[in-house]
């Protein structure tokens, strides 16, 4: 489950080392500390209100019960290819052909699965899918700096001198995984904001008392902000035609030239 790269900082290394940092009363105490986020905005921050292409990725839920769905996406799909592939349970991702995808043309939003009768659903938990929408955003990458804190009683000074490099080995072996953990998103109103974890390092330990360790880990971020569009905002553009000339639905373009002589 997504969550704030602090909280699933702490939770590997807390479940990594059951024997020094697990339990109710741990010999090393374990913290986490969100510090500093330095910002550099996107240099097309001047183009941020107005709608645009962007590209729109969901994972929703498989069905079990219904494999076929309907599925529903989160945002209304913009004309254009769609990709839709099953997740499984080990993380692979098998893509679809567009014959096995039957979307809704009353609601744009649904479509529903028909897979090849040899496609192996039992392992399948998520329908991944990448399509095009229009959107009003704003792209900020930024380096997260955390702090790491290692305590235990000044009488056990053995626990902390195994669990610093122990931690570090922890962080280094996993930081794959704490990328794919911490990618969280927050709604509210209108208004959203996605934030996604690129890359992990280790830079410093300290000890700034003999019972206690301090390591920095700095996080390159890229953050996603987004707006909901207003009513009749961005909708795509449906026919060009001269103006006073009669509608014709088989000619989404009709363009009178005049030339002069």
């Amino acid at each position: 489950m997504p969550r704030e790269l602090g909280e699933a900082l702490r939770a590997l290394i807390v479940d990594s080392l059951p024997g020094l940092c697990g339990g109710a009363a741990p010999p090393v105490r374990v913290a986490v500390t969100s510090g500093l986020l330095e910002l550099e905005l996107d240099s097309d921050a001047a183009v941020a209100s107005e709608p645009r292409p962007d590209d729109q990725l969901d994972e929703l839920p498989f069905h079990d019960d219904s494999p076929a769905g309907p599925y529903h996406v989160s945002r209304p799909p913009y004309p254009g290819p769609r990709r839709v592939r099953l997740v499984t349970a080990d993380g692979d991702r098998v893509p679809l052909s567009s014959g096995e995808v039957e979307w809704d043309v009353a609601d744009l939003r649904q479509f529903t699965l028909r897979t090849r009768a040899d496609r192996d659903l039992t392992a399948v938990r998520a329908v991944e899918v990448l399509y095009g929408i229009v959107s009003v955003f704003t792209n900020a990458k930024g380096m997260r700096t955390l702090t790491v804190s290692l305590d235990a009683p000044e009488a056990d000074a053995a626990s902390l001198a195994q669990a610093e490099p122990l931690v570090i080995a922890v962080v280094e072996l996993n930081r794959e995984w704490l990328v794919q953990q911490a990618q969280i998103t927050y709604l509210d109103g209108d208004y959203g904001a996605a934030v996604t974890v690129k890359r992990l390092r280790l830079t410093t330990s300290t000890a700034p008392a003999g019972n206690r360790r301090l390591l920095t880990v700095l996080a390159e971020v890229d953050l996603k902000g987004t707006r909901a569009l207003a009513e009749g905002e961005g909708r795509p553009i449906e026919r060009i035609r001269t103006p006073g000339r009669p509608v014709d639905a088989d000619r989404p373009v009709d363009v009178q030239i005049d030339v002069q002589a």
